[in-house]
């Protein structure tokens, strides 16, 4: 039992997927991870008593053994694009629906419809997205939504009827559904355990901690110069990421040997292979399982050339077929972790995506009659409660489950990363219900800006905390369970759009507290749960 986690029932006989020996400060720390500690790789420098966990093979491709600076700009690239999807395409709508009701006749409910189509676009093109993510790899996806996205932008500005704008609403669509989920997994294909709280709080950041910054933009330049040149400006920041998305965003996926997955697979083979001779090292046992792919991909691999990494297609990445790819997210909602994950991370971002609304319908009306440029600078709040949010998320995550693996002697537990969602009840009930109830109020709105601060404070560890969760205890699956999370938060949208504000916030705030307190027998029962998950994975499919 590690500080509260529970241990299976039963003797299983084979390690938990997830669970694993971290850091070796402890002589004491021992797990039956089916390769003696003194033949793991390990970090360097302050790190070096921590194994790394996936191990690096030996091929100079693999994405964990490109230099760290190399990775660190590609996440960069990842979060600017991310920005400019999340940020920019979406929610800046919000901040000029005014000038948009006035040029092409329509209402409050036709500007929200246009983010509603573009949402129930991501929505319903999501598993396709995932699946060709997963079999053809992040690259091309990436290439083609990005493109979808520019293109779409392109046609918003060039727009003159409300239909043509939802035309270009869809197109962008078409091309989110990459950076609202599947850049997730892009950390746990690059990052070693150790690394990822970090790395998932600047991903949070660019997605939620200041996508509000484009808003607050959009509505001094809808103002000053018209609503088009919000999407025209736009376009040179799309246009900027879509060259640097040929150059620079390499393929992160790499078939490595499930030996050296050491958080994901439950290590039996090698067991098997190895016997009682723990001398063997991992590379040994790699080419007893594997030697043909072995020789190819390791002993006699090169890195690629910068030519070779621009490459648009760098071949199948699993022989599974498309159609069940495809129909494998619904699967995961079979369990029980993965099912309140996505209820978690959809019902933190639905909100994200009302709150918006609120604002465009709300403040442009009496009492407030605040001008378009006023909307947008409403954003500040929140882009400066993000920012703060994910500073402190990024101070916290890493060092918190590093000192409670050492309390664990040694073994980390993905569990570990649960602990940081006791700010979210806190921060979130008071941050909703004061919020909604300002607003119905009439009161000031450089309060509500702030207590919409407050809430988004509470999205960025809700998002780093259960998003780190995921990659560490389902990093396999990963794809698939923010896939469906985004799928559900966006149909979920459509049923909170028709209320009030202090009705709808209330009613929000209710819900977050009681979600934030079910993490509680998540973390208690969560490896419980992941060792019934692969004990039922293990007999359906026999995989490692």
């Amino acid at each position: 039992m590690g500080l509260g986690v529970l241990e299976p029932k039963t003797q299983l006989g084979y390690h938990v997927p997830g669970t694993v020996l971290l850091d070796t400060h402890n002589t004491s720390a021992e797990i039956n991870v089916g390769v003696e500690a003194a033949h793991l790789k390990r970090g360097k420098g302050k790190d070096s008593e921590l194994i790394l966990v996936p191990q690096p093979s030996d091929n100079p491709n693999d994405p964990l053994n490109w230099p760290i600076w190399q990775r660190d700009l590609v996440l960069v690239l990842y979060c600017f694009c991310t920005l400019c999807c999340i940020g920019g395409v979406g929610p800046i709508l919000s901040s000029m629906a005014i000038p948009i009701i006035t040029e092409l006749h329509t209402t409050f409910t036709g500007v929200s419809l246009l983010t509603g189509y573009q949402l129930c676009t991501v929505g319903a093109v999501a598993v396709f997205v995932s699946a060709c993510a997963r079999k053809y790899g992040k690259r091309p996806t990436t290439l083609w939504s990005i493109t979808c996205a520019f293109a779409g932008t392109l046609w918003g500005g060039f727009a003159h009827s409300y239909g043509s704008l939802v035309g270009a609403r869809v197109l962008q669509g078409l091309g989110i559904a990459m950076f609202e989920s599947v850049t997730y997994a892009l950390i746990g294909d690059m990052y070693h355990v150790h690394q990822r709280g970090t790395r998932m709080t600047f991903y949070i950041l660019a997605q939620s901690g200041i996508s509000q910054l484009p808003s607050v933009i959009a509505g001094k330049i809808s103002m000053d110069l018209g609503w088009r040149w919000v999407f025209y400006l736009l376009d040179i920041f799309m246009g900027l990421a879509w060259v640097l998305c040929i150059f620079f965003a390499w393929e992160t996926l790499f078939n490595r040997s499930a030996v050296y997955n050491l958080d994901t697979s439950s290590r039996d083979r090698v067991d098997k292979v190895m016997g009682q001779d723990k001398s063997v090292t991992i590379e040994e046992v790699e080419e007893t399982l594997q030697p043909t792919r072995t020789a190819t991909s390791s002993q006699f691999a090169v890195r690629e050339t910068f030519l070779q990494r621009m490459r648009l297609y760098h071949g199948i990445f699993t022989d599974e077929p498309l159609w069940k790819l495809i129909v494998r997210p619904f699967f995961v909602l079979l369990n029980p972790t993965v099912l309140w994950s996505i209820i978690i991370i959809s019902f933190t971002t639905v909100w994200f995506i009302i709150t918006n609304f609120v604002i465009a319908q709300a403040f442009a009306v009496p009492p407030y009659l605040l001008n378009t440029a006023q909307q947008g600078y409403m954003s500040v709040g929140p882009m400066i409660g993000g920012l703060l949010g994910c500073i402190a998320c990024g101070i916290i995550c890493d060092p918190l489950a590093r000192y409670l693996t050492r309390k664990n002697n040694g073994v980390y537990e993905p569990e570990f990363r649960l602990p940081m969602m006791i700010v979210v009840p806190i921060v979130s009930t008071i941050g909703y219900f004061l919020f909604g109830n300002l607003i119905q109020q009439g009161q000031s709105p450089v309060a509500a800006s702030v207590m919409f601060g407050l809430v988004f404070v509470s999205v960025q560890f809700a998002a780093v905390s259960t998003g780190a969760y995921i990659v560490d205890a389902f990093r396999d699956v990963s794809v698939e369970i923010f896939i469906i999370s985004m799928s559900v938060k966006n149909f979920v949208f459509f049923g909170f759009t028709w209320w009030g504000p202090a009705k709808m916030f209330d009613t929000i705030g209710g819900i977050q507290l009681v979600l934030s307190l079910t993490t509680i027998p998540i973390f208690i029962y969560g490896k419980r749960i992941r060792a019934w998950w692969h004990a039922h994975d293990v007999l359906s499919k026999t995989k490692v």
